[in-house]
């Protein structure tokens, strides 16, 4: 038994520098290769709240679906309407989600 607990304790303090390291090879993830499209589904001024059908969202590991998000500020909405494509950055902040760098896209 002592055996053993000395190899899990040898391998737990082994690894950490290994996992450390890794995630410190790993390249940064930037705005850009966080950006999603979407499209607009409803529009909630009062709530800051748009409600978007999206692509996968890369940075957050999440196919596309329709979801709402929350927006921090409300002239993010200003503009747009039902229909309009969008480009975002999606966020996990809690339980919500939030859309930031929202702006309509060109067609």
């Amino acid at each position: 038994m002592k055996n053993l607990l000395s190899v899990i304790a040898l391998t737990s303090l082994l690894a950490g520098p290994v996992m450390a390291s890794e995630q410190a090879d790993a390249p940064a993830t930037s705005s850009a290769a966080a950006t999603s499209q979407g499209e607009v589904r409803k529009i909630d001024t009062a709530n800051q709240k748009v409600t978007l059908r999206h692509g996968p969202l890369a940075n957050l590991g999440m196919p596309p679906m329709t979801m709402v998000f929350k927006v921090q500020d409300a002239a993010q909405l200003e503009g747009l309407k039902v229909g309009d494509k969008v480009s975002f950055v999606a966020q996990q902040q809690g339980s919500q989600f939030v859309a930031s760098e929202l702006q309509a896209v060109q067609p």
